[in-house]
């Protein structure tokens, strides 16, 4: 297959296009910026704007498309506007904070806390754009996976696969997720505290090398208009997370966990954020294929490059 893959270059990119290529799919990239290290083919243009869309299409004619960064819903109305009339699929990459449970999680109502796990049809936040007021970004007024589903979901002309990301990790994490324990660690502290809450909060995290193996099986798969959570099967807790990456660092320092609750005052780390991914691993076939020390180990190895070369 011809695989056009919106915003391929960073992170989560990457890793899909080596996936994707593996399997013996052709890939190209569409990005604002030509980057010459990257050996597989590219063109160069705005997914905001129509017309570098529609004649990227036009060129290309691929069979499936993966938009990894739809962050607005203006992006899927480009993208449609772009197809012409022309019925395409399109693998959307979302994310769980879609769900009730992380606007109970950053405190955005009053809302009681939301059992675990999540599956496809837990309930959605009500409170949108939920990084307006928090960051000071035009990203943050705008952002709204919400909105970006529904309307891919709509769209007459995109046969849908909508891929409910949890927090992923790995070689060029833009979160950094797990960097303050590594620089710890590597700092060979002899103690590092914990409170309560963050101690025993769980996540759904994910190997970014793993999230592309389950984004192949959604572009090869002949279902439509589906979602999907997308995560690891294991959850582990905060306080479990920084017991791994000791182990892999080779750390013997003490981890401690306080009695007090000291979490952000917006954050209510009571409210857990755990995806059921039993949906894409029945229909489409999906398991990881690293372990999480595996996963870890990249992960670590590239904190360290950055941290040396600051």
């Amino acid at each position: 297959m011809k695989i056009f893959i919106i915003g391929g270059t960073n992170f989560i990119g990457p890793a899909v296009t080596e996936e994707l290529v593996r399997s013996g799919h052709e890939v190209i990239l569409f990005h604002r910026n030509i980057t010459k290290n990257i050996r597989h083919k590219q063109i160069q243009g705005d997914c905001n704007n129509i017309n570098d869309v529609r004649e990227a299409l036009e060129t290309v004619k691929p069979d499936a498309i993966v938009h990894t960064i739809a962050l607005f819903q203006h992006q899927i109305n480009v993208l449609e506007q772009a197809l012409r009339g022309k019925t395409k699929r399109v693998i959307v990459l979302s994310s769980v904070d879609v769900y009730k449970a992380y606007e109970v999680l950053w405190k955005l109502s009053n809302a009681p806390i939301e059992s675990m796990p999540l599956n496809e049809y837990s309930r959605l936040r009500d409170v949108l754009y939920p990084y307006r007021g928090k960051l000071k970004t035009d990203f943050a007024n705008d952002y709204e996976k919400i909105f970006v589903e529904r309307e891919a979901l709509q769209s007459p002309v995109m046969d849908v696969i909508l891929l409910r990301l949890g927090m992923v990790y790995g070689k060029n994490d833009p979160n950094h997720r797990f960097l303050e324990p590594i620089k710890k660690m590597s700092q060979s502290v002899e103690q590092i505290e914990l409170s309560n809450d963050t101690a025993n909060f769980r996540a759904s995290k994910c190997y970014v090398k793993d999230i592309a193996g389950g984004i192949k099986l959604a572009v090869e798969s002949n279902l439509r208009n589906e979602i999907y959570n997308l995560a690891a099967l294991e959850t582990l807790t905060e306080l479990e997370w920084y017991q791994e990456i000791a182990k892999q660092m080779d750390w013997h320092g003490n981890i401690v966990v306080t009695q007090k609750n000291s979490a952000p005052n917006e954050l209510n780390l009571n409210q857990h954020l755990i995806a059921d991914t039993t949906k894409i691993r029945n229909q489409l076939g999906y398991k990881e294929k690293f372990s999480i020390s595996e996963g870890l180990q990249e992960t670590i190895r590239w904190e360290w490059e950055m941290l040396e070369n600051k």
